[in-house]
């Protein structure tokens, strides 16, 4: 009888112990969010801009053609995760 009440006992200080630890509040709510990496660029010259004569539709036309460029990218930073708040949709926060 004695070991039946002692495990009673002790269920019931187990439960209420285990109910006590989950009350508490919602005081934020986060997602997560990947900022992607950023890089810098340097623009290498190719071809300069050039204007040539040529015979279009039986007439001489000027044309221009724009530079070239060659597009040098570096890496800035890398990418990391943020915790971005958003709103947590629940009436008792």
């Amino acid at each position: 009888m004695k070991s039946i009440l002692t495990a009673a006992a002790a269920a019931v200080v187990l439960t209420a112990g285990s109910a006590m630890a989950w009350e508490g509040r919602t005081v934020a709510c986060f997602d997560k969010v990947w900022v992607p990496a950023t890089y810098a660029t340097d623009k290498v010259l190719v071809k300069p801009a050039k204007e040539r004569y040529e015979h279009k539709n039986g007439r001489i036309e000027l044309v221009h053609y724009a530079p070239v460029y060659r597009e040098i990218k570096t890496l800035a930073s890398k990418g990391y995760w943020v915790m971005k708040e958003v709103s947590c949709g629940c009436p008792k926060c």
